[in-house]
């Protein structure tokens, strides 16, 4: 784990799932963007601020997914951090079992998907924020950028974006085919909105930091819609007898060459999939009916 400045009081800890962190003017408080996956990421946090003498009072989470609040319980037990996070992911990392649950089609999980990759530590939240600014960091600004997640919000600081899973890093992408998402439309329009956004860079969840980040989030927008259309290639090919969502599942996976190690794996890809699937049928480009005890999806043109 490297500790990268990125700009004055801005900077992160390089990792598999990268920690913002950010300072205050005088230097009395400083807040932690994410915790990463486990209490191993927290300790080597913990130890190099209190090596550099830098302070560690706020604790930021972007978005309830394990890999970036998985280390908070053990933060919140060593150090007195007031601890921030958006609507509805709060609820999640108070009662982490529900990331699971909803990865089971809402089914109490088996005891294989009960693991620190999908569910983290409990922990507690001080604060329930949405867009707009943090009282005892006035220069912060807190950014909307659902899509990955249900409410995922991310920080700007001093032109500098931390944008936790909104966008992901070229070679993360393209290592993951299939990205996981939960919403594609609002994956879309969160990413067109970083685009449009002057900042001097962003760094992601995943991924280096970026100052060119536009030519990386234009790829990253057309993989998702290259994602999209490769869904809409199956239903239409799909014909008069349609296919099940689980057919699609398959397809999908086949088509990308991938091979989930385990139920857990295949949940995440089961989950992002869909969401194209839902995306389909809002737009009204496919529509479904229920044969034979099954919800079957069909091109629009055989709804009509």
């Amino acid at each position: 784990m490297e500790f990268i400045e990125l700009s004055t009081d801005c900077y992160y800890f390089k990792s598999a799932v990268n920690i913002g962190y950010i300072v205050n003017n005088d230097k009395s408080k400083g807040m932690l963007i994410d915790a990463g996956l486990d209490s191993s990421a927290a300790k080597k946090v913990i130890k190099h601020l209190h090596n550099e003498k830098l302070p560690l009072t706020h604790l930021f989470i972007t978005h309830a997914h394990a890999d970036h609040f998985g280390g908070a319980s053990y933060l919140q037990q060593k150090v007195n951090v007031h601890t921030i996070a958006p609507l509805l992911e709060e609820a999640i990392m108070r009662n982490p079992v529900l990331e699971p649950i909803y990865l089971s089609h809402g089914n109490f999980p088996l005891n294989e998907m009960r693991n620190k990759f999908l569910e983290a530590p409990a922990i507690r939240v001080d604060e329930i924020c949405s867009e707009g600014n943090v009282e005892e960091f006035p220069e912060v600004q807190i950014i909307h950028l659902p899509g990955h997640s249900y409410n995922q919000h991310g920080i700007l600081f001093r032109g500098i974006l931390y944008a936790a899973d909104a966008f992901l890093g070229k070679d993360v992408i393209r290592k993951h085919k299939i990205p996981f998402i939960v919403d594609a439309g609002e994956n879309i329009a969160t990413l067109k909105k970083l685009k449009m956004m002057d900042v001097e860079g962003m760094i992601p969840g995943h991924g280096k930091y970026e100052t060119e980040y536009k030519d990386v989030i234009q790829e990253n927008i057309l993989i998702y819609e290259t994602i999209t259309l490769e869904v809409q290639n199956v239903v239409n090919h799909s014909g008069n007898s349609g296919i099940s969502l689980e057919d699609m599942v398959a397809a999908m996976l086949m088509k990308y060459e991938v091979e989930p190690a385990n139920l857990g794996a295949y949940s995440l890809f089961r989950t992002a999939i869909a969401a194209h699937v839902i995306y389909l049928l809002e737009n009204g480009s496919a529509g479904y009916q229920i044969i034979k005890g099954r919800p079957v999806i069909f091109s629009a043109s055989y709804m009509a």
